[in-house]
């Protein structure tokens, strides 16, 4: 019997300026609608960028974990929880699933949760000057199915060059601000770079894994304002195969998680094959990677 790797639980959740009380709640609610408890999560993913106070030690996934409640004590014969962070801006959460096929590999692994939020490290809820993008906190739970349902292979297409800085502290101008402050430059990643990346990983991914195109629906993030649109078109989707995230902004990590969220509760993956993963962003980068739904 064939074994696939599937989404179990995911949610979404807005309404805070701070990317690890996002991540968390979001992760507990996920928990419970899988119906499990936060000692039966075997390894949890973080792929959040943009991090509260700019902190960079200890990881974000140890704070979120130890918000969540996962693994917080060990007794006699206890599998601990294996947390870490992986960042690779708006691809990451596809990396994350990638890693997460290797690990549910394992016997010792049933089920992986990864989480994803970005917020302004000054961890205001409201909109910041020049910030685009918008704090969301995002979770998926993925455990093993049997048949050939699930996630595919995973697809990636980049420039060769070394990426152009796209987040950063200016060192010698923050002055004490360091801890709230952030600079996004996007101004170098135009949208037909990240098409043309976005076209070839989406095809191979297609190709690959044998998926009939006509029958799946495109779940993107929106990198730019008609990312979405333009990538449907050149894939040769029409508009009612796309779900792209539809935040206010741009959820950046969190953005296939949403957009998935958004296609399955409208009904829109009612009797299709797939979904097709497609996320890209800052490098540039693209990556792609199907999900078999029967």
């Amino acid at each position: 019997m064939s074994m696939g790797i599937v989404i179990s639980s995911i949610a979404a959740v807005t309404g805070s300026g701070s990317s690890i009380e996002q991540a968390a709640r979001a992760a507990k609610q996920a928990i419970a609608s899988a119906g499990c408890g936060p000692e039966q999560i075997d390894a949890l993913i973080n792929v959040g960028v943009y991090r509260d106070s700019n902190m960079v030690e200890p990881a974000m996934s140890a704070l979120i974990q130890q918000q969540v409640g996962i693994g917080l004590e060990y007794g006699s014969g206890d599998v601990p929880c294996l947390s870490f962070d992986l960042m690779n801006g708006a691809c990451g959460v596809l990396n994350a699933v990638q890693v997460s096929q290797a690990l549910l590999e394992s016997a010792a692994v049933q089920r992986v949760l990864i989480v994803s939020g970005d917020a302004h490290p000054s961890a205001s809820a409201e909109p910041v000057p020049g910030f685009p993008i918008t704090p969301v906190g995002a979770a998926l739970i993925l455990e093993k199915a049997e048949g050939s349902v699930g996630f595919g292979s995973l697809h990636i297409g980049a420039t060769e060059e070394l990426p152009a800085k796209v987040g950063f502290v200016k060192l010698r101008e923050m002055g004490g601000t360091g801890r709230s402050t952030v600079v996004v430059d996007r101004t170098d990643t135009t949208v037909d770079v990240l098409l043309k990346h976005a076209v070839e990983s989406a095809l191979s991914a297609v190709e690959v894994d044998d998926i009939d195109i006509t029958r799946t629906v495109l779940v993107c993030g929106r990198p730019t304002p008609d990312f979405p649109e333009l990538l449907a078109e050149r894939l040769g989707l029409p508009a009612d195969a796309l779900c792209a995230d539809s935040t206010d902004g741009d959820a950046h990590t969190s953005a296939l998680p949403v957009a998935y969220l958004t296609a399955r509760d409208t009904g829109q993956l009612d009797g299709q094959q797939a979904v097709l993963f497609v996320a890209a962003g800052a490098g540039p980068t693209a990556a792609a990677i199907t999900y078999r739904l029967r």
